[in-house]
């Protein structure tokens, strides 16, 4: 059974793993020393309260992760108490696809949002998966933009 737990600081180098395995399979070449500036800042952002993350255990080895960026959001009709998490790096390991992982992943992301009081979860999603967030709720938006700077 899958069980999913509340990542801690020292959980830093496991979320560096898989965040780099999820980066490499989405095409991209990372460059020397690239984990161990990933690693100081998951280190650092977990302490401040920038990432929160979950990861899902299997028989003892973790298989997956969610991870969320909490922001403050001017409050408005959808954000009503200013608070939003951006959810990424929803990964698991590809032997283990299709088993529920994923469900159990969001699951938990959406009771710990719910309690602490979050208005929305945002995110961006591959086509590949976008079902997997439209099963739980998530609906499409069409008004993001992005202006590179770097």
């Amino acid at each position: 059974m899958t069980r999913v737990r509340l990542a801690g600081q020292g959980d830093a180098g496991t979320l560096t793993d898989l965040r780099c395995a999820f980066l490499e399979e989405m095409g991209q070449q990372l460059p020397d020393g690239f984990a161990d500036h990933l690693r100081d800042w998951i280190e650092t952002a977990l302490q401040a309260g920038r990432l929160q993350a979950w990861l899902a255990e299997h028989e003892g080895r973790v298989i997956g992760s969610a991870a969320v960026n909490p922001y403050p959001h001017l409050p408005s009709v959808n954000y009503p108490s200013g608070t939003g998490w951006y959810l990424l790096n929803v990964y698991v390991k590809p032997a283990q696809r299709q088993g529920g992982v994923g469900t159990a992943l969001l699951a938990a992301v959406g009771s710990a949002a719910r309690e602490q009081g979050v208005d929305a979860l945002t995110l961006h999603a591959t086509a590949r998966v976008r079902g997997l967030y439209e099963r739980h709720g998530f609906k499409p938006s069409l008004d993001a933009m992005r202006l590179p700077l770097a």
